[in-house]
């Protein structure tokens, strides 16, 4: 499952590919994987963006609106406020396009589910009440244009998407399913740690 933290690299996704992993990605995550299995994105404005760009690519696309689902033709995937991961064929929205994705993987009943691009932070000195990206940036690509830029504020505390975290503590919790991260220094610290390279 490939996200788009600022970590993410080309090395660590044709890494995966070369160990026959099926890639999902989430949003922009399709510039470093066009070959991925599945993309899903949960804003209605991302489709709209980028439709054009990814309308070719090979590709099962999700999204958890009904009106986007048939606006391009792509899968929609109905959605539930819950703790954990949803069973078929509803998804937790969980807060992002990430997390909805974890759930999507989860469908598959795969044996294990790897994280590439979870980072979960931004710079220390982001602030989302003024809209300051801050000293690093928040995705490996850079920013989205202004239209589909999100500023969470309550929810990222010194840079940690503390929000985010829980949930996938609940999903650690649950053990529903194995799930290794293999992000560079990510703040999510509930699922074993590994080095993509050795897997």
């Amino acid at each position: 499952m490939i996200g788009t933290g600022p970590s993410l690299t080309a090395s660590q996704v044709d890494a995966a590919r070369r160990k026959g992993f099926k890639l999902y990605v989430c949003n922009n995550a399709f510039l470093l994987a066009p070959d991925a299995a599945l993309l899903h994105a949960c804003n209605a404005e991302w489709w709209d963006a980028y439709w054009p760009k990814v309308k070719d690519l090979p590709a099962r696309k999700t999204t958890i609106f009904a009106d986007t689902a048939r606006k391009y033709g792509i899968e929609f995937v109905p959605g539930i406020w819950q703790a954990g991961l949803a069973e078929k064929p509803r998804i937790s929205y969980g807060h992002s396009s990430g997390f909805q994705l974890l759930n999507l993987a989860y469908h598959q009943k795969p044996d294990r589910i790897v994280l590439l691009g979870y980072d979960m932070k931004y710079a220390p000195d982001y602030d989302g009440r003024t809209k300051q990206v801050g000293s690093t940036p928040r995705h490996f690509f850079g920013e989205y244009e202004s239209a589909l830029q999100h500023w969470p504020s309550q929810q990222v505390r010194n840079g940690f998407h503390v929000e985010l975290i829980e949930l996938y503590n609940q999903v650690a919790r649950l053990n529903k399913v194995e799930i290794v991260n293999a992000t560079p220094d990510s703040a999510l610290e509930c699922f074993p740690k590994v080095d993509i390279d050795k897997l």
